[in-house]
Parts: structure tokens; C-alpha cells; sequence
């Protein structure tokens, strides 16, 4: 959202709300939310659950009165910034804006934006002027929740712009200095290095031919890579790597990517057009958008590591069956969601968005 602003024009700031109280405090709640989900899934689901049992458009939850004790720093930085737009891309600050907006001490619009194909509890106890949602679908289901229809804007998940540009399979291999003319299997954890990924990488080289390479990115999670590389030490088709910013490249230069159904991994990757395997994910929103995903033909869902490995075999040996994934991905995922959600921030509402489109 920020890049798609500034490309038209906008100053923008990118702000974690919880530094209002410390900046100790904005790390612990960011590592606490990691943590639980990566390292605890189970009870990270369990949590879930019982906010989808909770979540109502009528009352008031304890998340919402979480977010209440930063409100009034929120207001004066809002306030003393000068700002002429709020954008939050996730449910706590959405709380706070919230809390602000029904007390008459929000003077700026405010904007929220989906980053999962579901209506995640809480959600309807917010108040934004607009909220850009994944799809049509979620926004009826925000609806049947309790928002209000007139808000949602079904213009998809935003992604980056490099998620969108395309320069080849071949220039991705060699700026990423990868062996041509080998088949390539990408599996991702994401930024943490989520999910089962040492059995997922065991079975996949169970049924890999021998010119197939796979590569692992293990983000943040040096531990990991330093168990899968020893574990498969002596597997010349395989490596683990560190966090990367290349994340997108590493997209376009494979021919199957398996990775856990994070909504924003997931819409890069149908951006990108890449062949995909959703595998474990954190329970939660995750597992919703692998059925979203596999309803429409745009992924294949399998959860677990031997399911999962299969369908990638599968894929690579099946280029319909690649091509017939790509086409439903072009179709299902708005790339430009990104730049359109922007536009309508800058009041631009008959202008192109960024396949030269007129949409209103």
C-alpha cells in the first residue's frame, strides 16, 4: 500500500502503533505474535476459535479494549503528523482507530485492508470509512458478520509491484546464479520459517527425479536452515537458505512453489503465476485461504508433508495441469489491487489501475 501511495504521489509513514507505549513493548508484541504462531500452532488456533466464538458486531471484545490503551497516543500522532488518511492493515490498530472514530476524535478517513481471504474475528466491530477486501465472497461474509456493505471494496489482496512484473524464468534463475536446465522446487515458511518443512523436504526427495533441484527458504529460522542442511548434508539436490528480500524472484524462478497459505505468500504467488502447493499451515485464517485457494483451482491444498510432496510430483510432471493453474490464478487474483485500493484513497475513483483498466 505504501509503495502503490508514493508512486502517485503520496508521503506516507509506516508505523507500528505499539511503539506509542515503547519500542520494547512494539518487539515483544510482535515476537509474541510469531512465537505462538510458529512455535505453538495449536494453541494459536485454539485462541482463534475462541475469538470466532466471541467476535460479535454488538458488543465490545477484549481485543478492542486491548487496542483502547493506545488511542490517545494514536489521536496525537495522527493529530500532530498532520496526516490526511489512515490506512491499517491489521485488526489492532483498526481497534484503536475504532475506539477513536465512535468518540468524534478521528478527523482523517480511515481505511483497512484484508490481508486474508476470510472475515477474521473482530473484524466486525470495526468501524473504517472503506475496507478493501480480498473478494467478493469475503465481502459477503463480512456482511452475514455485521459490516456494513456500503464500506467494502472487493478490490483484492495487495502486493508489491515487484510481485506483478515478470522478467522470465530464465533472467530469475541466472540473477539468482541457479543451475540451468534442472526442474526447480521452491518451499517457503515464511518470514519465520514455518511449518514441517524437514518432512516436507524428505519426502519431496523421495520423488524428485535427479534434475530436479530443491531449495528451502527458512527466513528468520537460522536454526532450521542449519538442520536441514545438516540433515541432508550429503543431497546434492538440495539447499536451505537464510532470509531473503528476494522472495519474489525466488517465485518466478521456480517451477513448483510449496508454501504455507499465509494471504499474502499465497496472492504473491498467483501474482507471480507460479504452480503452488499449499501445505501446513497455522491454524486460523491460514487454512481458509488454502480452500479459498483450491476451490478455484488457483493451488492444491495438502497439509500434510506426503500429500503435499505428491502433488508437487504431480505438477512437475503435468505442464496442463501447470498451465491450467496459472490461467485460474490470472483470473482469480487481481494484481493490481494494490493500486487500486490507492487510487480510491486519493480520490482518483475513474482513474487506470495498473493494467490500464478503467474501474470505478
Amino acid at each position: 500500500m505504501q509503495e502503490a501511495l508514493e508512486a502517485r504521489g503520496a508521503t506516507c509513514v509506516l508505523f507500528d502503533p505499539f511503539r506509542l507505549t515503547s519500542e520494547r513493548k512494539a518487539r515483544s508484541v510482535a515476537n509474541a505474535y510469531i512465537r505462538n504462531a510458529v512455535s505453538a500452532p495449536a494453541l494459536f488456533g485454539a485462541v482463534y476459535r475462541l475469538g470466532s466464538f466471541l467476535s460479535t458486531s454488538r458488543g465490545r471484545s477484549p481485543v478492542y479494549w486491548a487496542n483502547v490503551r493506545y488511542a490517545a497516543g494514536l489521536e496525537a500522532y495522527i493529530r500532530d503528523g498532520g496526516f490526511d488518511a489512515v490506512v491499517a492493515t491489521h485488526l489492532y490498530p483498526a481497534e484503536a482507530l475504532t475506539f477513536l472514530k465512535r468518540r468524534g476524535r478521528l478527523n482523517v478517513p480511515f481505511y483497512a485492508v484484508f490481508t486474508d481471504y476470510a472475515c477474521s474475528p473482530f473484524w466486525e466491530e470495526t468501524r473504517p470509512d472503506v475496507c478493501f477486501t480480498p473478494s467478493d465472497e469475503i465481502s459477503r461474509i463480512c456482511i452475514r458478520r455485521g459490516m456494513r456493505a456500503e464500506t467494502l471494496i472487493p478490490t483484492g489482496i495487495p502486493v508489491k509491484k515487484e510481485a506483478r512484473t515478470h522478467i522470465g524464468k530464465s533472467a530469475a534463475r541466472a540473477q539468482l546464479g541457479l543451475v540451468s536446465g534442472m526442474n526447480l522446487v521452491v518451499v517457503m515458511g515464511g518470514s519465520m520459517g514455518g511449518g514441517r518443512m524437514v518432512a516436507l523436504v524428505r519426502e519431496l526427495i523421495k520423488r524428485i527425479d535427479s534434475d530436479t533441484q530443491v531449495v528451502a527458504l527458512c527466513g528468520h529460522n537460522e536454526a532450521l536452515q542449519k538442520r536441514l542442511n545438516d540433515k541432508f548434508a550429503g543431497e546434492q539436490r538440495f539447499s536451505a537458505k537464510g532470509y531473503t528480500d528476494r522472495a519474489a524472484l525466488w517465485m518466478e524462478a521456480c517451477d513448483v512453489l510449496l508454501t504455507k497459505p499465509g494471504g499474502l505468500s499465497s496472492t504473491e504467488a498467483a501474482a507471480k503465476g507460479v504452480p503452488l502447493v499449499l501445505t501446513s499451515p497455522i491454524p486460523g485464517c491460514e487454512p481458509l485461504n488454502a480452500d479459498y485457494f483450491q476451490k478455484r483451482g488457483m493451488a492444491r491444498r495438502a497439509f500434510r508433508p506426503a500429500d503435499a510432496a505428491e502433488h508437487a510430483a504431480e505438477l512437475l510432471d503435468n505442464e496442463l495441469a501447470r498451465h491450467a493453474m496459472r490461467n485460474r490464478q490470472k483470473h482469480g487474483i487481481n494484481a493490481c489491487a494494490a493500486d487500486e485500493a490507492a487510487l480510491y484513497i486519493l480520490h482518483e475513483r475513474e482513474a487506470g489501475g495498473c493494467d490500464g483498466q478503467i474501474r470505478s
